[in-house]
């Protein structure tokens, strides 16, 4: 069989070996949809890692290159809430940085371009470049008339990317700085496109949100990085940059937009003493926050369990709405699959009429809510739940949903 993922052996960041899995999520399959019922694709175990040399948190396997490359599924255009957040960010980057139309904004796997289309001033389009190995995706952002460089970014293409396009003035690298598994190619490709101007702008899950809120179902192969700033912050200055600014948002159930530059001379900025003296006075320093959050899952397991449980003796019907990688580690590591959930509901096409993997559950769209009336939705995109909720109303459906996390409850 050919090999498609492999084992994390040293820091993804520090290069050290001092690995602890605080977390083990059992057997998550690698993609979230298979064309056949019954799939025999071999599902490997996920283990959480956390770095006791620099605490930088990880996956303990990651999938090779080609998964992007092959049938990838995510589009972000298919989410309302993800297309409102990024025209916010858009706007808001463009003022901070006082961008013109000549400025180059690059986006690092900018998919199908939903973020870039937003870089207009005064309906003026922003000399824009998306940089993503995907096909599928990227054929999407081209109908939009941005320029494509098809590839994964790295030395080698940092290189031919400043000798055609020159340096960008933003790069932008939102939920996919965290699928990287070479950091150190990465980050010295950024110093190659990078000059005295350059801003290097990231987006994720803030691990101090995640796990207040328990949001283990964010972990999964896609993930290889969960990001604090403490540990990001001493790996920059490795290349000669600096986290220089932040910005907190609500979106992914609490994410973290970090400004990146050229090392300058004044000092940091209070700001960021402040969250890395909050990092450490939570102690994420240590291994208490990571053995707790660990604890925390495995009973958030037991609970959604009693609920499906109780619901399915009093003989009602459950459906899942959201073929998300999220919904993947959560319904695997719950051990939820067709037996307990009817079906699946997602907007995206590309994942319509294939079965959820790990799980047998069959894929559709929502026509199929008319049909089955179902007395139960459980949100495995909950994190999207507002959108989603919204959209069933003006169905006019009746049904009550399961939100899963941070503490499983039934709202109607």
């Amino acid at each position: 069989m050919k090999k498609v993922i492999i084992q994390t052996k040293k820091c993804r960041l520090c290069s050290s070996n001092k690995l602890f899995p605080f977390l083990n999520l059992g057997n998550i399959p690698i993609r979230n949809a298979e064309r056949k019922e019954n799939s025999k694709t071999k599902i490997p175990n996920l283990k959480i890692l956390v770095c006791k040399s620099c605490w930088h948190v990880q996956a303990g396997k990651v999938p090779l290159p080609d998964f992007y490359k092959k049938d990838y599924t995510y589009h972000t255009r298919f989410s309302k809430t993800v297309d409102n957040h990024f025209r916010a960010r858009a706007k808001q980057i463009i003022n901070k940085f006082a961008l013109k139309t000549n400025d180059l904004v690059m986006d690092i796997g900018g998919n199908d371009g939903t973020f870039l289309k937003h870089f207009r001033i005064n309906n003026k389009e922003i000399n824009k470049l998306c940089v993503d190995p995907t096909i599928k995706t990227t054929y999407f952002a081209k109908k939009l008339g941005i320029k494509i460089y098809r590839d994964f970014f790295n030395i080698k293409n940092s290189k031919i990317i400043m000798n055609k396009y020159g340096s960008p003035k933003v790069i932008l690298c939102t939920n996919t700085f965290g699928a990287v598994n070479d950091m150190n190619e990465f980050v010295a490709g950024l110093t190659k496109v990078m000059n005295d101007k350059s801003v290097f702008v990231y987006e994720n899950p803030y691990l101090l949100n995640t796990f207040k809120g328990l949001q283990f179902d964010t972990m999964y192969y896609e993930h290889i990085s969960y990001f604090s700033i403490s540990p990001m912050f001493k790996f920059f200055k490795k290349f000669g940059l600096e986290i220089f600014d932040y910005s907190k948002s609500k979106i992914h159930g609490g994410s973290m937009m970090v400004f990146v530059r050229k090392t300058q001379k004044n000092k940091y900025q209070s700001k960021i003493m402040k969250i890395l003296k909050k990092e450490k006075d939570l102690k994420f320093n240590t291994m208490l926050p990571y053995k707790k959050f660990a604890e925390n899952v495995k009973k958030s397991k037991i609970k959604i369990t009693k609920i499906i449980n109780d619901i399915k003796k009093k003989k009602k019907t459950i459906i899942a709405y959201g073929a998300s990688d999220r919904g993947l580690t959560l319904l695997n590591y719950y051990r939820l699959n067709s037996n307990q959930i009817d079906y699946m509901i997602d907007s995206n096409t590309f994942k319509q009429d294939l079965f959820f993997s790990g799980t047998n559950i069959k894929i559709y769209n929502q026509k199929k809510l008319f049909t089955s009336k179902p007395d139960y939705i459980l949100l495995t995109a909950w994190n999207f739940k507002d959108e989603i909720i919204k959209d069933i109303k003006k169905l006019k459906i009746k049904t009550k949903y399961i939100i899963p996390l941070p503490g499983a409850k039934i709202i109607n």
